[in-house]
């Protein structure tokens, strides 16, 4: 079973605020650098659905190097290397 939340859970009910700057840029923590990783996913920062409230932006990717394997949210301002939006 799949289950798609929409961003439901994370609206909060004060007055909406700009996306701050939250999390880390991707980087293999065994290794200490970001030379082997390879992207699995990355979704922008994005408004929920139904409400003001932006979601933070998110990355997963494994590391070629070792094979750890991470996922959290990045920076907005962060993007993958070469990464570009297909419309």
């Amino acid at each position: 079973m799949t289950t798609i939340d929409h961003g439901r859970s994370t609206r909060t009910s004060g007055p909406t605020s700009p996306l701050l700057d939250t999390g880390e840029s991707p980087s293999c923590p065994r290794c200490n650098t970001d030379d082997y990783l390879m992207f699995e996913e990355f979704v922008p920062a994005r408004q929920a659905e139904h409400s003001t409230d932006l979601l933070p932006a998110s990355a997963s990717y494994s590391c070629s190097e070792c094979g750890t394997f991470n996922a959290h949210t990045v920076p907005t301002s962060w993007r993958p290397p070469q990464w570009f939006w297909y419309s």
